[in-house]
């Protein structure tokens, strides 16, 4: 069975899901690219830089995928299991990152994954390059620290089940199916005819037991009372509004500027000794103040750079204009603005590809074979010509006597 179908058929069989926004993250998997999918072109499981090994967790997530998927917006718990111990074998890997863009997904699976997290030999962070929702913010919260990006969105703690009901369609086209049944449990939930009210109960229990596991695991790792986090009801947060809460505890623009934080916090005291009031206070204005720097500082050079490109853009296109005037003067040719556009979406090479077809091409005569000149290549010809116009003149002096 393949993936799409397996994942249609859980949701059909109301598989417990903490998603936020699962019909669209459905649709932005292209499903036939990744069934011709060939495991030999994979990508690497993680990167390591200074010792940092990152593992990214992208899109919806599933219990187990057949291939690393996680280009096409999959990713299987049992995988991510497995990358997290080769970096704990790898002995170039000090510590790991969790990076996490994923709307959430199943969760069948979430116990494993974070089993094997806390079960890690190397401390394991998270850092939210996206968004962190549902069961990602469950994987994420199970790490030792939680940073993300000042655009991310934290949250939509909860889990529901999905249940499709055809009756009504049914009924339009004129079809009634009846069951036969042992007993009120035997084919229950089907979606052939409206929900029970037992039905009903059946599946708001199993949900409501699943989220309170939820709610008490995002209670105990991140302090927060567990009747609060219920009282959120599922609700979405922006970065800044999740650290207020006690979602995440920092927010930078990367890994690296969450890691240069993480080493300031670095107590200077000897273990063992403590700071008084002032001291914690004045150290924590200090810490405030240079994650600010931090933050804007990473603004003002992704505001740099995005202006540099806007120039080379600007140069770019001021180029390529000048090259298609000339061009029009060159050929005499006035283009379609169609055309102008098409020019100025091409790179260097189609361009000069396109230049070099619309010149015009000037007829060139035969070249003589070699060791004959213009007159003896004419000769025949010629004389044939001379003979002819004489005889026709010898017939209307003959015709005029």
């Amino acid at each position: 069975m393949n993936l799409q179908a397996k994942i249609k058929r859980d949701i059909d069989s109301h598989a417990l899901m903490s998603c936020t926004g699962l019909e669209h993250q459905l649709a932005s998997i292209d499903f036939k690219a990744l069934s011709r999918y060939d495991d030999d072109d994979s990508e690497a499981t993680y990167t390591v830089e200074n010792g940092v090994a990152t593992i990214d967790v992208r899109g919806l997530l599933v219990p187990e995928t057949s291939s690393d998927y996680r280009s096409w917006g999959v990713t299987g718990y049992a995988n991510l299991a497995d990358y997290i111990q080769q970096a704990n074998d790898d002995y170039t890997v000090t510590s790991i990152v969790l990076d996490i863009d994923s709307g959430g997904g199943y969760v069948a699976g979430l116990d494993g994954i974070t089993e094997t997290i806390y079960q890690s030999t190397k401390p394991i962070e998270t850092f939210v390059s996206g968004d962190m929702y549902s069961a990602a913010y469950w994987l994420g919260a199970s790490t030792s620290k939680v940073t993300a990006s000042k655009q991310s969105g934290i949250g939509s703690i909860g889990v529901y089940v999905v249940h499709t009901e055809e009756s009504g369609w049914l009924e339009r086209y004129g079809e009634k199916v009846s069951l036969f049944r042992s007993g009120k449990w035997k084919a229950a939930f089907n979606s052939f005819m409206p929900l029970t009210d037992d039905e009903k109960q059946r599946l708001q229990e199993g949900v409501d037991e699943s989220a309170s596991v939820f709610f008490n695991h995002v209670a105990a790792q991140r302090n927060v009372d567990a009747k609060t986090v219920k009282g959120w009801e599922g609700d979405v947060f922006t970065a800044v509004k999740a650290k207020e809460l006690g979602l995440i505890d920092a927010i930078a623009d990367s890994v690296a500027v969450s890691s240069s934080t993480n080493q300031s916090n670095t107590n200077p005291k000897t273990e063992g000794e403590s700071m008084d009031l002032q001291e914690a206070q004045a150290k924590i204005k200090e810490l405030e103040a240079s994650e600010a720097k931090a933050v804007q500082e990473a603004a003002d050079a992704k505001a740099n750079a995005l202006a540099a490109q806007n120039k080379l853009a600007e140069s770019q296109a001021s180029t390529r204009q000048a090259a298609i005037d000339k061009l029009a003067a060159d050929t005499g040719r006035e283009f379609t603005d169609e055309q102008v556009t098409a020019f100025k979406a091409m790179d260097d090479a189609q361009f000069a590809v396109a230049e070099f077809m619309a010149q015009p091409v000037t007829p060139k005569a035969p070249e003589l074979p070699g060791g004959l000149d213009k007159a003896q290549a004419t000769n025949g010809r010629e004389g044939g010509e001379s003979k002819i116009l004489a005889a026709v003149e010898a017939a209307k002096a003959q015709g005029a006597k």
